[in-house]
């Protein structure tokens, strides 16, 4: 029988891998995922530069063993474990014909927290919005763009009406094109407390300048394709204090032990291909990665040799002395980490930081 680690996600994903009755099991691990259900994502959300590249500088640590705290993230400078990428599920406001005193455009925008837990501290927030592609013709008529909070519905509910509020970014578009980033921290920490007060932002782009028909006609083309091409998305980093040990070595790319007795306590090797598991689907990176796990003998006369604790020397012990006491078993004794990339019910793309997932060292316990 092989020995787990108890109550780790690890020895539920070995169970998976191995074959042996999963359904419980991978509801359990989908939990500890933060997932109430198996993930079906309706579309693919591309992953951000930001977060590939650090998971990318994650999994060089991984494999080089260096050691570094990865519950830091020195390419944003903050703590956190956890990255999300929330997409705008908000919808565009109509507009009236565009008039001297017209905005070019309006859009609630609106994302959804309820992902993140209550005890999860939220470290960054930062909304994105790409108002497309640069190119090298002529810009249009400068733009400025403003970003409120909506302060409420319309009085008879319905979601098309939102009354801005407060307004907190105020910012001069010469170019409609780009990407424009705001810090949104305290906005969203106030939304986590009070989910009720989440009722999205206001975002509206306003025309600066004065305009002749010539530029009238050039301005509703910018605000056509500005309708088309504006994407927003919310970079959520949250850090759960009960998950972030400090600095560990992570595991290094080497071979098993050689060992003397086949039968003797030892690590062996095992992949876990998500593809086998039917999770590809859903987990972005890595396709898989080597676990692992502890199997083998621990006889009273090779325990201290065995990378054994005191505690398992003297049940050894005890053991020689009396039958009816159990042996020692053979069990992880270092364990590391790894990061994954996946997409949730909701279509968001998070990457987490998950410790104890990799067989560094087995021994006697």
């Amino acid at each position: 029988m092989l020995s787990f680690l108890p109550g780790s996600a690890l020895s539920l994903l070995l169970t998976l891998a191995l074959g042996q009755p999963f359904q419980f099991q991978e509801h359990v691990f989908l939990q500890f995922l933060g997932l109430d259900k198996l993930p079906s994502p309706q579309r693919f959300q591309p992953v951000p530069y930001i977060l590939r590249k650090i998971f990318q500088v994650q999994e060089a640590a991984a494999a080089a063993g260096v050691s570094q705290d990865f519950c830091y993230v020195k390419e944003l400078g903050v703590r956190g474990n956890v990255f999300r990428l929330l997409p705008d599920q908000g919808f565009f406001l109509h507009t009236k014909k565009h008039s001297q005193t017209s905005s070019c455009l309006q859009k609630q925008l609106y994302f959804n927290l309820s992902a993140i837990k209550e005890k999860d501290q939220l470290t960054m927030a930062q909304l994105n919005l790409d108002l497309g592609p640069n190119t090298y013709y002529d810009l249009g008529p400068e733009l400025e763009l403003s970003l409120s909070l909506v302060q409420k519905l319309s009085e008879w509910g319905k979601p098309n009406n939102p009354k801005p509020g407060k307004l907190f970014a105020l910012q001069s578009v010469p170019g409609p094109q780009g990407a424009l980033r705001f810090n949104l921290l305290d906005v969203a920490r106030d939304w986590h407390i009070n989910p009720q007060k989440n009722l999205g932002l206001f975002l509206e782009i306003l025309v600066k300048e004065d305009r002749d028909a010539e530029v009238n006609f050039q301005l509703r083309d910018t605000c056509a394709r500005l309708s088309q091409s504006l994407r927003a998305s919310l970079l959520v980093v949250t850090l759960n204090p009960e998950q972030c040990h400090p600095s560990r070595k992570r595991r290094a790319a080497v071979r098993s032990p050689a060992v003397s007795c086949r039968n003797l306590c030892h690590r062996h090797q095992l992949y876990i291909n998500f593809r086998d598991l039917g999770w590809d689907k859903w987990i972005i990176a890595p396709r898989g990665f080597m676990a692992n796990y502890c199997h083998g003998e621990c006889p009273f006369s090779l325990t201290t040799s065995l990378n054994s604790s005191n505690y398992a020397f003297m049940q050894a012990l005890m053991n020689a002395a009396d039958r009816e006491i159990p042996q020692a078993v053979c069990i992880p004794t270092k364990l590391s980490p790894i990061s994954m990339l996946y997409q949730d019910n909701d279509d968001n793309v998070i990457l987490r930081h998950y410790e104890d997932m990799v067989v560094d060292e087995c021994g006697c316990g």
